[in-house]
């Protein structure tokens, strides 16, 4: 029998405080010109949103995407373990594209 998934990928992501902080996403071979994307670190405690990453196509075309953090951003979190998450929003629908963990050391 056919089955669809639409459970978020898993990526977990490690940084240092106090150093600049850019990761590539890449969901080739998807297109996503026309997609509205977000990613944040969230408290495992309340869930509240901790801080936004800065997010910039890299080429939206082939699915990709730059999530980044500045020196003064990493250097103003507490060293701990993080929850974050990336969604997209297209045509109106929102979609949770993965989810994981941020050390920050």
């Amino acid at each position: 029998m056919p089955s669809y998934d639409q459970t978020p990928g898993t990526l977990s992501l490690s940084l240092k405080r106090a150093d600049d902080f850019s990761v590539l996403i890449d969901f080739n071979p998807l297109t996503m010109t026309g997609y509205t994307v977000t990613a944040a670190m969230t408290s495992l405690v309340s869930g509240a949103e901790v801080q936004a990453f800065t997010v910039t196509a890299a080429n939206a075309a082939s699915g990709q995407f730059n999530i980044s953090l500045t020196d003064t951003q990493t250097a103003a979190l507490a060293r701990g373990t993080y929850g974050w998450q990336m969604r997209w929003t297209e045509n109106n629908a929102t979609r949770t594209a993965l989810t994981g963990f941020v050390e920050v050391i």
